[in-house]
């Protein structure tokens, strides 16, 4: 049995518009970061940040930025799964979301 699942929280680092394309649909892609508190050698608190690249199509883009734009600072869970593509010559990996919803500690209901 095989698992591509993947839930991240954390806060949308740049603005991200909705796009359209072509064909009509709708594409949201942003970067999203996250965090991990935990003590270092010396005992002392560190935190280590991720970047992880963001992309939703459709209806999840369309729900998850229903003003045009997902807003820099705003908190969201993201559920979807891991997808790796080619790009100018290295490969990339990035979280297709299936569902992107904010969550209440950034204020938003």
């Amino acid at each position: 049995m095989y698992l591509n699942d993947v839930k991240l929280i954390g806060e949308v680092r740049d603005d991200a518009p909705l796009k359209t394309l072509a064909n009509g649909g709708a594409i949201l892609s942003f970067a999203l970061v996250t965090a991990e508190n935990f003590k270092n050698r010396n005992g002392e608190m560190t935190t280590r940040k991720e970047v992880h690249r963001v992309a939703a199509f459709n209806n999840v883009a369309e729900s998850a930025a229903p003003e045009g734009t997902l807003f820099a600072g705003t908190e969201v869970l993201v559920e979807g799964f891991l997808r790796s593509r080619e790009t100018v010559g290295f490969p990339a990996t990035e979280v297709i979301a299936r569902r992107i919803q904010t969550t209440s500690n950034a204020g938003w209901a």
